[in-house]
């Protein structure tokens, strides 16, 4: 007995681990590979934060303040709690965490429904709680783990799964439809496609009472509620609402129907779709195709979900089962569909980008276990016979490892990239230490914000010293020089392998680490000799270089984007003969360290000179 008992306490323990892996494994990457410097729409937030310390003034039109298509009034209260509890300084990876522990909510939500509706063994239970946090928390969705600003991405779903839960609750019905009213408004106010809640919600509402007409009329008052507070919600947020002007309308979406189609079944299918980017030549129109197909397949194995519903929507149990499972999916097929008449415009490339993926997981989500509850239905109603039994768990045995097969594939092709951003972001912060001495407009376009008037912006956020940026105030690199280390390796901190001429630009190119981090430096630093120990700083590296090379030389493999290239106008150099030097730079020291070999050349006329370092 006591063995038996162990045996169970040992398979729990198993399954729990299990369960909880794919959220510890996104908690470790975060961790690693957060950095904390403002990215494009993050300095939005860093603008109007600025609004409102030290004298933590705020208004209602600042909260509710238009940006893109969103009001995200309620992320703007969490950024302001989060910078005041940070002693009024802006920490980004504070907003990454915020994201995490939003997903945690959705899967503590999720685990609930499951328990729920699908029932079952624990076991059962366990499994697909597995597989469901798999996609919760899915590697995929990079963009949004190490993005600040995409916590405004898992609000509305951390309210919807909560809308569900509450509905599907033993509490009063004011009490559940006040509790969805006030979600359903922080769903709105997060992000824009947070408004769907309303319209998908409602149904679970009015069906967790009864299907029957009569019971309808008894609570129409609750109803008049609703569309009340809808009402109120909508006219507040396109009171003075403007169209950005950089985003398609929906008329190209309407005039081009087959392209958007497109868009909306490759947007479905790119969860799971970019595990099969190894498969394809041409990168984005194969991958484009193969999410359009694998799309298709879940939006059919969707509306056949909906059939079944449909069937039998006249009993109350399939009600129950599968009503909360039918809106997490349609909340998916619905942002697809939105997002396809507001970005086909762009292309049908921009389905791809794996920030929209934290909307379309939902439906691989939904689907599994709305197939776990129509197979037991099946069942019960005998419309499985034994040979029809064994070709339904045929299928959905091919359909799970379809999906695993899939979600692995594009889980190994995701998690690079999180270093890879890392090393994009820690380039921005570079970028960014150096915007008042180096005017590089061409890094900070492609790292840190692409406007026009970036400087003023930074200068707007910096005055209110909310940025943790330690910005450097001199473009001679002897000023932030750092003591040269020798390594095991004899390779110091890189080298400046190449630099050559193409008609008038320069293309300088070589690889460079941290010696005491053992990664890639955070970016490097060019410079032209003005006189005896006086380089100045004049521009700084923006694009990263695998190099095979370098891992195999040095036997390290943390050095395989260790590779960097600049392209820079003639014009940046004095003219005539001219030496120019390359420097490591660790953007958390601010220090730079020269890298091995130097290259002079005439400005005047294409002729160059090589050298070895000179110290």
């Amino acid at each position: 007995m006591e063995k038996i008992q162990a045996k169970n306490t040992a398979l729990k323990v198993l399954g729990f681990s299990l369960a909880i892996a794919p959220a510890l494994l996104i908690a470790l990457l975060i961790l690693k590979n957060s950095v904390n410097v403002p990215f494009w729409d993050d300095w939005g937030v860093g603008v109007f934060l600025s609004g409102v310390f030290p004298e933590l003034r705020l208004s209602l039109e600042q909260l509710i303040f238009q940006h893109n298509e969103s009001r995200y009034a309620f992320p703007r209260l969490i950024f302001i709690a989060l910078t005041y509890m940070n002693n009024s300084i802006w920490n980004l990876t504070y907003q990454m965490w915020v994201s995490f522990a939003l997903a945690c909510l959705i899967s503590i939500n999720i685990f609930h429904l499951i328990k729920l509706t699908v029932k079952g063994s624990f076991p059962k239970v366990l499994l697909l709680t597995i597989i469901c946090n798999s996609l919760i928390f899915a590697s995929i969705q990079y963009e949004n783990w190490l993005w600040g600003i995409q916590l405004i991405v898992f609000m509305p779903i951390a309210c919807l799964t909560t809308c569900l839960v509450v509905i599907y609750s033993g509490i009063n019905r004011i009490f559940k439809l006040v509790i969805c009213l006030i979600l359903c408004t922080i769903s709105t106010y997060s992000y824009a496609n947070g408004m769907l809640s309303w319209v998908i919600i409602f149904p679970v509402f009015v069906l967790s009472k009864s299907w029957k007409w009569r019971f309808f009329m008894e609570e129409k008052w609750l109803y008049v509620g609703w569309l009340t507070a809808f009402t109120a919600n909508l006219f507040v947020y396109f009171n003075n609402y403007q169209k950005p002007q950089q985003t398609p309308g929906f008329i190209y979406a309407l005039a081009h129907v087959d392209q958007t189609i497109k868009y909306f079944l490759a947007f479905l299918g790119a969860p799971l779709g970019w595990g099969t980017v190894k498969y394809v030549k041409w990168q984005t129109y194969g991958l484009v195709n193969n999410n359009i197909i694998i799309g298709s397949l879940l939006f059919i194995l969707f509306l056949a979900t909906c059939l079944y519903f449909l069937k039998h929507r006249q009993e109350q149990e399939i009600i129950y089962r599968m009503t909360g499972w039918l809106t997490i999916g349609s909340y998916a097929v619905i942002s697809g569909f939105v997002t396809s008449l507001g970005r086909v415009g762009f292309g049908l490339g921009t389905s791809l980008a794996p920030r929209y993926t934290t909307f379309s997981v939902y439906l691989p989500l939904a689907l599994i276990c709305l197939v776990a509850i129509i197979y037991d239905d099946a069942k019960s109603r005998n419309y499985l016979e034994k040979q029809r039994q064994k070709i339904a768990q045929i299928g959905m045995f091919i359909l799970l490892v379809g999906f695993l097969y899939l979600h692995i594939l594009t889980s190994g092709h995701a998690i690079p990239n999180y270093y890879q951003m890392k090393l994009d972001r820690l380039n921005g912060k570079t970028c960014l230490a150096f915007i008042n001495v180096v005017n590089d407009e061409e890094c900070l376009k492609k790292k840190v914000f692409d406007v026009n008037n970036i400087k003023q912006i930074v200068k707007i956020v910096d005055n209110k010293n909310l940025l943790d940026t330690n910005f450097i105030e001199t473009n001679k690199v002897q000023n932030i020089q750092g003591r040269i280390n020798v390594s095991a390796d004899r390779l110091i901190y890189g080298w400046f392998d190449i630099l050559r001429q193409d008609k008038e630009l320069y293309v300088a190119e070589g690889w460079a680490r941290l010696l005491k981090k053992k990664q890639p430096a955070d970016a490097v630093l060019l410079t032209y000799e003005k006189g005896k120990d006086e380089d100045i700083i004049f521009a700084i590296s923006d694009t990263r270089v695998k190099r095979v090379d370098v891992v195999n030389a040095t036997k390290n493999p943390e050095y395989s984007m260790s590779g960097w290239q600049k392209t820079f106008p003639a014009s940046k150099l004095p003219k005539g003969w001219v030496k120019i030097k390359a420097w490591a730079f660790d953007s958390e020291t601010n220090k730079a360290y020269q890298l091995g070999r130097t290259h002079v050349v005439n400005n005047q006329r294409i002729s160059f000179k090589s050298g070895n370092q000179q110290n």
